[in-house]
């Protein structure tokens, strides 16, 4: 239960007006900080207050502000934890996906290098050429099927 509230609860809860409240505030009868008042000192002052009343208000008005924080957030394109969370699984989700494609990258240029640093059969520069293109292509091919 809170331990604080507003005079509008106060007076709701002791099923007065809140000027009745806000006057035995004004002469000192009741306690008041920052416009709020302690439960204790409102059940001194209206012993028969309904206080077990005040964790329903308090639920009824964290359901508001909630609510209202989560459209507003929305209206505004201001992310909330949910969308957060949401966001970082497919980070982490993309982030796998490109350290297995730059895996398999870094792969395929280590064997580009060793294939250009192979000295069997070297033949003219054209053939040498026309072979790595064709072994790329073929690499290549391997890596797309397997995506």
């Amino acid at each position: 239960m809170p331990r604080f509230i507003s005079i509008s609860k106060a007076a709701s809860l002791a099923k007065v007006q809140a000027k009745e409240i806000q006057e035995k505030i004004n002469n000192n009868q009741l306690a008041s900080t920052r416009g709020k008042i302690h439960v204790d000192d409102l059940l001194e002052c209206y012993p028969k207050a309904h206080i077990e009343e005040a964790d329903m208000l308090s639920l009824v008005e964290k359901i508001k502000e909630q609510s209202f924080e989560s459209g507003a957030a929305k209206q505004h394109g201001e992310v909330t934890f949910a969308s957060l969370k949401q966001d970082l699984r497919k980070c982490k989700t993309n982030l796998e996906y490109y350290r297995e494609q730059s895996a398999k990258y870094a792969e395929l240029i280590l064997h580009i290098c060793e294939n250009l640093s192979d000295n069997d059969d070297l033949g003219s520069n054209e053939q040498r050429i026309l072979r790595l293109r064709q072994w790329i292509d073929k690499r290549l091919a391997e890596i797309n099927r397997n995506e």
